[in-house]
């Protein structure tokens, strides 16, 4: 089961209580997502955030797409983690995550929804000014940045941005195997 933390707003829109229990700990590899509902030219959608490599979703929000959201949810997942070519057990374990369904909870992390809050921002500029389905503005933004304390600074980039698309990589793909160089000459076969 996945932990799905939600502004109030869309708790309500979920009929869950405004302040739901804290639920036990996610078993998924990708931790909690963050959520909220906006909606764009009088059709809502749902914008989920990971909290830990900054993946994004977005989702169709109205009523019949908000009682399969855990479904809608492991769609879109496959299909963008498919597109840039991530698969194995990791992904699978957050595809199984989604299918089990979401625990509902508050929302706690003030970073995490500046974050979310800013997707969303961009997302209405992409709905905007292109012409492109929900699904494909989310594939685009796991290519882009991401920033939150608890990652701390980019080792690689020395900046205190990451890009969701390595995060995803290091949280759901094993880590390669590395076999010793052999310095010696290979044996002369005649």
């Amino acid at each position: 089961m996945t932990v799905l933390r939600c502004t109030a707003k869309l708790l309500k829109r979920l009929k869950q209580p405004a302040k739901p229990p804290e639920p036990a700990p996610e078993a998924n590899p990708l931790g909690e997502w963050y959520a909220d509902i906006e909606v764009w030219r009088r059709q809502p959608f749902v914008v989920l955030l990971n909290a830990a490599t900054g993946a994004l979703l977005v989702l169709p929000g109205n009523a019949a797409n908000l009682r399969v959201l855990h479904e809608r949810a492991l769609l879109q997942f496959a299909a963008i983690a498919e597109h840039h070519g991530l698969r194995g057990p990791g992904v699978d374990a957050e595809l199984h995550g989604f299918d089990a369904g979401f625990a509902f909870a508050a929302t706690r992390d003030r970073s995490l929804l500046s974050s979310l809050n800013q997707r969303k921002f961009a997302f209405w500029l992409a709905l905007e000014h292109g012409d492109r389905s929900l699904p494909e503005v989310a594939a685009q933004e796991w290519d882009g940045l991401f920033k939150h304390a608890a990652l701390g600074r980019n080792a690689r980039h020395n900046m205190e941005y990451h890009r969701p698309l390595d995060l995803l990589r290091q949280h759901l793909l094993p880590a390669a195997q590395m076999l010793p160089f052999d310095r010696a000459a290979p044996p002369a076969s005649h």
